[in-house]
């Protein structure tokens, strides 16, 4: 392709981008098949955080040793898989994580101390999530939630791929 001709089509892709519209973007022309060019339709997602709080009564606590319990109430079916993960607040990577098993509405996490020993007192960001792909999650839950497509309420979203996901952030300082 010479420069010129990428340029055009470059520019032609910025103008529909920018124009925020689909149709006509192809140019008229198949792009090496039988149709233009197309995009796919993906249902709006803003509902999905609509509804109770997947989780409330959380609690973080130290214990005897320093080391951190984190429980909540879970509106998850029983055995629903949750990682819990605490990271320091701005920071990205895990000082300690887990996952745990909701069992009787409850997620609670068994003592949890970094591998150096106690996490100091500061500010840390507590992250819960959860997905519902098939593998991640045992049968029973999957057909109770249709997949995770069937949950709602505050940090439900879905995946790249569609999927469903829950995903929360606590801040706390302990």
């Amino acid at each position: 392709m010479r420069r010129a001709d990428a340029l055009r089509l470059t520019a032609r892709v910025l103008l529909c981008l920018a124009a925020g519209g689909v149709a006509g973007c192809g140019g008229g022309k198949p792009a090496g098949g039988s149709g233009g060019l197309t995009f796919e339709q993906l249902a709006d997602t803003a509902g999905l955080s609509q509804g109770p709080a997947i989780l409330d009564s959380i609690r973080v606590g130290r214990m005897t040793g320093g080391s951190m319990r984190i429980r909540a109430h879970a509106r998850l079916p029983e055995g629903t898989r949750v990682r819990v993960a605490i990271k320091p607040a701005g920071g990205r990577s895990s000082l300690v994580m887990t996952e745990v098993v909701v069992q009787d509405g409850t997620v609670e996490t068994p003592p949890l101390m970094a591998p150096s020993g106690p996490l100091p007192v500061a500010s840390y960001r507590v992250e819960f999530s959860a997905s519902f792909a098939v593998g991640t999650q045992p049968a029973t839950v999957l057909r109770a939630t249709d997949d995770g497509r069937s949950l709602r309420g505050p940090g439900i979203t879905r995946t790249r791929a569609g999927g469903a996901m829950f995903w929360w952030i606590e801040e706390v300082t302990r």
